[in-house]
């Protein structure tokens, strides 16, 4: 029997004229970094916040439009059902790692990442410190930027990791982004849309943490290039992996 073992990928953005940390959009390398490590750990899976939209989930449910403009907006937590994706992590957990027949990612059709940009000195790295865990261990991976907000979700990670970057590097990442294939279609951030629904969505999530999470692994990625990230990330992985229960 193997150790399946749950990590979790969220971002946190920091604003330079706010000294309080929130848990923030996309654009950090957190998807970056779980490619690259899933390239490494041949026994692993990932499992996409993204792919758990109302909206993909159920047709007749719409994306929230954000009141003011009216866009379709898919970075509030109503957006999305927590409780299928907890079910599913909780399915994948005591399945050894294996994801449903059915199971059908839309997230994997979006490749904007830069894991084909790692550095094969940095693979062979990787390699190296991960060996002693990809026989007898299942590494599923959480990908998402409001994994913390649900208990039942975050309750399933035995591994927190938490991204942070500067606001004005996430929005420029953000909206340099061609777009993103949804159910809906494809989606392109209309003009202005990180400043009017993004941002101002994720300060409002701070009104809904009322405890720090615990054993969070803070990992500050304007400071460090993707390659030195995955680093950081399978240092943590090797010195936390031996003390998870089966």
């Amino acid at each position: 029997m193997v150790n399946v073992v749950t990590i979790g990928i969220g971002l946190q953005v920091t604003s330079e004229t706010d000294v309080d940390v929130v848990r923030g959009p996309s654009c950090s390398g957190k998807t970056t970094a779980t490619r690259i490590l899933r390239q490494i750990l041949t026994h692993s899976v990932v499992i996409y916040q993204d792919d758990f939209y109302k909206a993909s989930l159920k047709p007749e449910d719409k994306v929230p439009l954000h009141p003011e403009t009216q866009y379709g907006n898919w970075d509030c937590p109503e957006s999305v059902d927590f409780d299928r994706m907890a079910a599913m992590i909780d399915y994948v957990r005591t399945h050894q790692g294996c994801l449903p027949e059915d199971y059908d990612s839309n997230e994997e059709n979006n490749v904007h990442d830069g894991s084909s940009l790692v550095s094969e000195s940095t693979l062979a790295s990787l390699k190296e410190l991960l060996a002693p865990f990809m026989k007898d261990h299942v590494f599923v991976f959480v990908d998402g930027f409001m994994l913390y907000y649900d208990d039942k979700v975050a309750s399933q990670l035995n591994l927190k990791f938490q991204f942070t970057s500067d606001y004005q590097i996430v929005k420029e990442r953000r909206e340099k982004r061609q777009g993103y294939h949804t159910v809906e279609g494809y989606w392109v951030d209309p003009p202005g849309y990180f400043d009017k629904v993004v941002w101002p969505e994720h300060l409002r999530l701070t009104q809904y943490y009322h405890q720090s999470i615990q054993g969070l692994h803070q990992i500050d990625t304007a400071k460090y290039s993707i390659d030195q990230t995955a680093l950081r990330v399978a240092h943590i992985i090797r010195d936390n992996t031996q003390c998870v229960s089966p």
